[in-house]
């Protein structure tokens, strides 16, 4: 990605402390069951980003359906 370029991750967020909010923790266990996998945190998106070499990550939050947040990452 050039230099000034940005991804933008939409999803259905678990909070850092990882209890909800309730509809991103049902997503989350439902994940688990099914496939073995589950909904992750902003921190754990921001940690993704930053190791890539994105910068000036930030969080946004918001309600739509099937998704309650975005991280947001910059490059440099």
């Amino acid at each position: 990605m050039p230099s000034g370029g940005a991804v933008v991750i939409s999803e259905l967020l678990v909070n850092d402390e990882k209890p909800g909010p309730v509809p991103a923790a049902l997503m989350s266990l439902n994940m688990l069951i099914e496939t073995e996998g589950r909904n992750y945190t902003p921190a754990e998106y921001s940690a993704w980003l930053k190791e890539a070499g994105f910068r000036h990550i930030e969080r946004v939050w918001f309600d739509a359906p099937a998704a309650n947040g975005a991280v947001i990452g910059r490059k440099p």
